[in-house]
């Protein structure tokens, strides 16, 4: 099954749409975690954003595209893009201002994430800043009390 753009479902009262890929990938967005499937993803009085791997220029893309999608700004939780690398579109971040912000990453990898200055922008957008490194397991639970 391939992820369309704009593409939406419903589980119960659970719903998501597909963000990215808006279109076939180009020149502009290269590589192979440009490919990656970001998520725009509700509940009732919870809103989410999975961006996968995206690098800066599909992160600038769906920057512009904002104004189509409203739930995007003032995020309850977004799951950071490239474990936190130091590839992120800081003004994407600021748009989405999430409360928190997950970062799947590995304790000690060779890459060096979460980048600090990924950490630092987080932070300074009010996120509490959750990652598998140091917090083991994430889990987004509802325990009807939002």
């Amino acid at each position: 099954m391939r992820a369309l753009p704009g593409e939406r479902r419903s589980l119960g009262e659970l719903r998501w749409q597909v963000l990215w890929p808006d279109g076939p990938l180009g020149a502009d967005t290269p590589g192979p975690n440009n490919a990656s499937v970001a998520l725009l993803v509700t509940a009732p009085g919870l809103r989410m954003a999975f961006l996968g791997d995206l690098e800066p220029p599909a992160q600038a893309r769906l920057l512009e595209r904002l104004p189509a999608f409203p739930g995007l700004r003032r995020l309850d939780l977004l799951k950071v893009a490239h474990h936190g690398s130091a590839k992120q579109d800081a003004d994407l971040i600021r748009a989405l201002a999430p409360r928190i912000a997950l970062i799947s990453v590995g304790l000690g990898n060779s890459y060096g994430h979460p980048a600090a200055s990924t950490l630092e922008l987080l932070r300074s957008v009010g996120s509490r800043v959750l990652r598998t490194d140091l917090d083991g397991e994430l889990a987004v639970i509802d325990e009807g009390a939002v």
